[in-house]
């Protein structure tokens, strides 16, 4: 078992553009030439050479090439390789850039340089960057999260065990026992995002979670994920997927 079940190098044409889709399985991406923008989950980013990013399963997503085109190593890990990762904190919560360095880009052209001779050991070589790859990224995750304080932990924490609960940011001071602004300003430099982002994308994903595995009315899962009716679920589900509730749980059933 290799730990990678799909890896192969895809090129861009320069100022070409990809119309919003999304894919079934998760998977790596390893920028390695060029550039252009993205936008996923409700942000847009500028990717450059040495970027490892995350894309999730049913994630819609749109990307814009830059002048130069754009090259990318392309690769999804396995179940085992998956919960490795999750279990040391590499939170593949939807945050579209891991980890950026100049490592990672050596580690990708050598990849892009095995899969190009094609003889008999360049998969297995490729897989061996690859996963080394995403062990540097891994490290560099864990660093981060060590970073997070224990206080700040327990708000993570509160917010995941129930997403749909309703929570104001003086509850969650009192949760981390710091001054609001305090509680705020921290959650946004560790997560990258504001609290409302980071619940609101927990509900969405949960919300996606019933799109595609149930049939129930979108208001049903709408109220239960903690959403005030059908307005406010399809403007948060278009924030995130870039795409109505309907129109998502029509790609991917």
């Amino acid at each position: 078992m290799s730990g990678i079940t799909e890896l192969h190098v895809s090129s861009y044409a320069p100022g070409g553009a990809m119309a919003a889709h999304a894919h079934d399985e998760a998977s790596f991406c390893l920028v390695v030439a060029g550039g252009y923008e993205e936008r996923i989950l409700g942000e847009t980013n500028e990717h450059a050479p040495g970027d490892l990013l995350f894309c999730p399963a049913h994630a819609t997503h749109a990307q814009r090439f830059g002048h130069e085109g754009a090259r990318k190593v392309i690769f999804s890990p396995d179940a085992d390789t998956t919960a490795l990762l999750s279990n040391h904190a590499t939170r593949l919560d939807g945050r579209p850039l891991l980890r950026r360095s100049p490592a990672l880009l050596g580690l990708g052209r050598r990849i892009v340089d095995q899969l190009a001779l094609g003889d008999a050991f360049a998969q297995l070589s490729a897989q061996g960057l690859t996963l080394e790859a995403l062990a540097l990224a891994a490290a560099g995750l864990d660093q981060r999260t060590c970073q997070e304080p224990a206080w700040l932990r327990r708000v993570r924490e509160f917010l995941h065990d129930d997403p749909a609960q309703e929570v104001t940011l003086e509850q969650l001071a009192r949760i981390a026992e710091r001054h609001p602004v305090h509680l705020a300003r921290t959650f946004r430099t560790v997560h990258e995002c504001t609290i409302g982002d980071y619940v609101r994308r927990l509900r969405v994903e949960r919300a996606a979670a019933l799109l595609r595995a149930t049939r129930r009315p979108l208001l049903d899962i709408a109220l239960e994920c903690g959403f005030a009716g059908a307005a406010q679920f399809s403007r948060s589900f278009r924030a995130v997927h870039a795409t109505t509730p309907t129109a998502w749980r029509q790609a991917v059933r």
